[in-house]
């Protein structure tokens, strides 16, 4: 590894930043660990196509950090207080407790007889919560306590959603005392107990009255009828949203509306008991119906014209301007409504700036539901849309990443959004290195393509571990710190090879950048198939051909001098396409389409001009192609020589410009991808991790100027497996791990 240290040094800036912690207290133990490291044999060597190098389910093992308490564990103290007014409230006598004589009790008339089983005293100050003898004292006190003990808990379940509120909150000084990037969690968890508390507290009340022949009480008494209303809306407000497999078999959609039952919810709660708990449960639900109105008519914007189009067979891509008033965040989320799939669902997603565009964001949205997979439906082609958004709210990566230097972020699938807008944020101020594992092509070429890589990377590491199916279209200049693997990464090997790299100076391994070059060393012929087979396999060939068709429609039905640019709406009517005609052909091509024959169903054929205008759009900056090549095509199918080609001939283009002349299914052309660039990824890789770099990391963890403090991981994806397999890595090297999943 010795001949690659000058050139990691070069690339990444790393030695003046490493010499900066080259102190004489660290000498010796730096030396040794170089030591260890100048072990050429001591990289694992593995190809691209290697399956050693996967996620292993193994328990770390070393030295365990001592369990932290997080802010939200205080609440369980005044849980405490909660319950000790609870047990005062049954011990001490009126007008300070419940506890009463047998002939106040007597005299009441709720239980003529007064207390039973020679009991003196006893509880008896209305009908719900008479209790006269020893087994319904104690399944009184049980019931009463589980309530108590959740009063703080009802609260911090209305508090941990008012997203408006915990916005502005996590930008004051509050911060450093409370985690507010921490509430949707905070909620899970006290929902949890919520959950489990309401059927204890439900059945030791049902149980009194059924041994006390009341249990007409449960419908004919206004505390009876709220409790059983609550009783039976908590499960169905809980457990689908907690229960990994009810939320595995059951749609978002019905799990989102069942949700919502917390209303009843709330509204039973407050009318449960003629006591405090109005304003127990009433004030905190309050401050979150206020704090939902703002959001919902104050934050909400509209947006009349965002660009959506696929950016790959299972997404869609989402581009915006940024409205008036809209506060961007430096990682962040929005709640979005599309009219045109569903008025009354609004879903988060996470955004990141367009790089290349000022003022504008951009989404990335999988089909993973049955709202995105509409979404994905309706998108046939490149088209403008309205949405309206709520928002924006800083997400956890916002406020975990402020208190390291280094980092580094870790994303599966769509995750990968909020990861990029976290290093945008941080370009130039922090280092924060990439882990992406992803098996979506379409999203790593848009990705690849559309951001630049290396300004949002330059002086860390972005590593890509690719397991689809296909090979990638990429694009021809990878930046010398991108690494793609056609594999799942050793999570613990990956990320002390980073930390060990960085804190050492040593760079990387000369391979792994010459292998990235081979990728997108591509020729230019190979280059357009690669990019028209990517198309067919994302839009449909009708699709494809009907915007070419409305593209030649409204242009011969416009005035030559109107340049206005043509619009197009996906599939429904009103619609405005995207994208300029004008900068496609010259003045004599102009002249050309206009004197050129016209066809007797012109809406069913189209020009050259319609055609490339499609390419242009759908390809979306993805991919290459000449106007030359385009051309040879169109001449070769238009047996007719119109300039124009119906249905039947734009399919034969198709069939030749991916190199399908055949007629082949689209299962067939994908395999074009794959024939052309398998080729390219049969060059060994180089891991950037492996034993040595463990142990290397393993001795900062022992190094007394404590290194690794400087260091933060954050994960953002749905996979459970990732986070614990992360939690581990953290827990053994005592650094702190931070989660977003949206896993809702």
């Amino acid at each position: 590894m010795g001949s690659s240290t000058t050139r990691g040094n070069n690339i990444f800036g790393l030695k003046s930043m490493s010499s900066i912690r080259h102190r004489s207290s660290r000498s010796s133990l730096r030396s040794n660990r170089r030591n260890v490291m100048q072990k050429p044999q001591s990289f694992r060597r593995g190809s691209f196509f290697s399956s050693e190098a996967k996620i292993q389910p193994e328990a770390i093992e070393g030295k365990k950090s001592t369990s932290q308490l997080s802010w939200w564990h205080a609440i369980f103290i005044f849980s405490g207080v909660s319950l000790l007014v609870c047990l005062l409230q049954i011990f001490l006598p009126s007008p300070f407790g419940l506890r009463m004589t047998s002939n106040e009790v007597a005299e009441l008339g709720i239980a003529p007889e007064g207390c039973e089983d020679g009991l003196e005293y006893c509880i008896c100050p209305r009908p719900t919560i008479c209790a006269t003898n020893k087994l319904s004292l104690a399944l009184l006190a049980l019931a009463r306590c589980s309530a108590f003990f959740d009063y703080p808990l009802y609260m911090m379940m209305f508090l941990t959603k008012a997203h408006n509120i915990n916005n502005i909150l996590r930008r004051s000084v509050l911060r450093e005392w409370i985690d507010f990037a921490d509430m949707h969690h905070v909620h899970t968890i006290f929902g949890i107990v919520i959950g489990v508390e309401t059927i204890f507290h439900s059945m030791f009340h049902v149980v009194r009255w059924g041994i006390n022949n009341d249990i007409e009480l449960l419908w004919s008494n206004d505390t009876g009828i709220t409790g059983a209303i609550a009783a039976a809306s908590t499960p169905l407000i809980v457990w689908p949203m907690a229960v990994p497999k009810l939320k595995q078999y059951l749609r978002f959609e019905i799990r989102k509306s069942l949700h919502y039952l917390f209303y009843f919810w709330a509204a039973a709660l407050m009318w449960h008991a003629p006591s405090r708990i109005y304003y127990l449960i009433g004030v905190p639900f309050l401050i979150y119906v206020v704090d939902f109105l703002v959001g919902l008519f104050v934050r909400n914007h509209l947006l009349e014209n965002v660009y959506f189009e696929r950016y790959g067979e299972k997404g869609v891509a989402v581009r915006f301007e940024n409205p008036k008033g809209y506060r961007s965040c430096k990682t962040s989320y929005v709640y979005i409504m599309c009219p045109w799939i569903s008025k009354w669902q609004w879903h988060a997603f996470t955004l990141f700036p367009e790089p290349n565009k000022e003022n504008n964001t951009m989404l990335c949205i999988g089909s993973s539901g049955d709202w995105t997979k509409a979404m994905h439906d309706k998108i046939k082609v490149p088209c403008l849309r309205s949405m309206y958004i709520v928002g924006p709210f800083s997400s956890e990566f916002s406020d975990k990443a402020v208190h390291t230097t280094n980092a580094v972020a870790i994303a599966s699938g769509i995750g990968i959004t909020p990861t990029l807008s976290l290093m945008l944020s941080y370009v130039g101020i922090k280092r924060i290195n990439i882990i992406w594992m992803c098996r979506d092509p379409g999203l790593v070429e848009y990705i690849l393509h559309k951001i630049d890589i290396h300004t949002v990377t330059k002086n860390s590491f972005a590593l890509i571990f690719y397991t689809g199916k296909r090979d990638l279209l990429l694009p021809k200049d990878l930046p010398v710190n991108l690494f793609i693997f056609r594999s799942r990464p050793n999570l613990e090997e990956t990320i002390s090879g980073i930390v060990t790299s960085i804190d050492s100076g040593e760079g990387l391994p000369e391979e792994m950048y010459k292998n990235q070059k081979a990728l997108a060393s591509i020729p230019f012929s190979q280059r357009i198939k690669i990019a028209l087979a990517r198309i067919v396999t994302i839009y449909s060939e009708e699709s494809m051909f009907e915007y070419a068709v409305s593209v030649d429609t409204e242009t011969r039905a416009e005035d030559n001098d109107n340049n206005d640019p043509p619009k197009e709406i996906c599939d429904v009517p009103k619609m405005s396409r995207v994208g300029s005609r004008a900068s496609l052909h010259s003045v004599d091509e102009e002249n050309a389409i206009e004197n050129a024959p016209v066809m007797a169903d012109e809406e069913d054929v189209v020009s050259i001009d319609g055609l490339e205008a499609m390419i242009s759009s759908f390809l979306g900056g993805i991919g290459e192609y000449s106007r030359a090549d385009i051309e040879h095509l169109f001449d070769s199918v238009d047996t007719d020589g119109s300039g124009y080609i119906d249905k039947d001939e734009f399919d034969e283009f198709i069939n030749l410009a991916t190199g399908d002349s055949l007629g082949f299914s689209n299962s067939t052309r994908r395999s074009t991808i794959e024939s052309i660039t398998s080729a390219l990824h049969k060059e060994a890789g180089t891991n950037i991790g492996d034993e040595a770099t463990i142990k290397y990391m393993e001795d900062l963890v022992e190094d007394p100027e404590k290194p690794l403090n400087d260091w933060s991981m954050f994960y953002c994806g749905g996979s459970s497996a990732i986070e614990k397999r992360l939690r581990g890595i953290g827990k053994k090297y005592k650094v702190d791990v931070g989660v977003e999943k949206f896993d809702w």
